[in-house]
């Protein structure tokens, strides 16, 4: 009976301390893929906000955290937002992906001491032609909208000076870029910027997909608007498959780089320009 007791008493304090099978505790996690709270910034009034450090390189190292932000517009950031950004994240740099016509009718709140840089990956008449598509199918808008930013002119201008402002960036500072909604522009801005930093392709298409759960209440907002405006299923559809991100949608950026590059990372260097020299420094600046 004495053992009984004894082996009893042992049992329930290896279970206090976690010790059993099956009831082991990690000591310590380390995030790697985009469901992880790690990655999520929390700013009042601005949706999608994320921080890209954490992901592993394939140098086994790991992206610095609080360096690299990606979120959507600024518009509503609220001044506890900015003080967020500036106090835990030591911003200095917002780039706006936006259309030039959209930054003027929807223009971020500026935070006093951050420099502010106007870089829109697509005009507003190449916008325009992609919202035409969209009128007969949303998918097929958002596979062309994703074509551009490796074929114009000037979506691979714009993202060379994203390149050039992190390149130029002081150390232990962040920089932050986004667009409306912080999914299509700146989910391509952020595989560019994982990808010459050596994160493999699988963990970026986990960063990019992330951003249908961060962008979830909103979209279902705008789907119950338009059902209580009696839109057509078809209409509906068409809508929703702008407002997510999709494989599909990166795919189609993927290949066009394929096509005419070699690869993504051929996009870097010879779409872009980018140096041997520019992406070690990269790597040096923020692994």
């Amino acid at each position: 009976m004495k053992v009984k007791r004894l082996k009893k008493r042992l049992f329930i304090l290896m279970m206090l301390l976690g010790l059993t099978a099956g009831c082991a505790m990690p000591i310590h996690t380390t995030p790697t893929t985009a469901s992880s709270n790690h990655h999520i910034i929390r700013l009042a009034g601005v949706n999608n906000a994320r921080d890209l450090g954490g992901y592993k390189t394939a140098s086994k190292h790991r992206v610095k955290y609080r360096r690299l932000l990606r979120s959507s517009k600024l518009a509503n950031l609220t001044r506890t937002g900015q003080r967020t950004l500036k106090g835990k994240y030591h911003l200095t740099e917002v780039v706006d992906l936006r259309t030039p016509a959209k930054i003027k009718s929807v223009p971020d709140v500026k935070i006093t001491g951050v420099k502010y840089v106007k870089d829109p990956v697509v005009s507003d008449k190449t916008l325009a032609s992609v919202n035409r598509i969209a009128r007969s199918s949303g998918s097929k808008s958002m596979i062309r909208l994703y074509q551009t930013f490796v074929t114009t002119k000037q979506a691979r201008h714009a993202y060379r000076e994203l390149f050039n402002i992190l390149l130029a960036a002081p150390n232990n500072k962040a920089v932050l870029w986004h667009c409306s909604e912080g999914k299509d522009r700146t989910g391509f801005a952020s595989a560019l910027v994982l990808t010459s930093l050596g994160v493999p392709k699988k963990t970026i298409f986990q960063d990019y997909l992330a951003s249908n759960k961060a962008n979830r209440t909103a979209i279902n907002h705008q789907v119950s608007i338009m059902k209580r405006e009696r839109y057509s299923s078809a209409a509906i559809t068409r809508k929703r498959d702008t407002l997510l991100v999709k494989s599909s949608y990166l795919n189609a950026a993927y290949q066009a780089a394929d096509k005419k590059y070699g690869s993504l990372h051929g996009y870097l260097t010879k779409g872009l320009g980018l140096s041997t020299k520019d992406l070690k420094r990269l790597t040096t600046k923020f692994e």
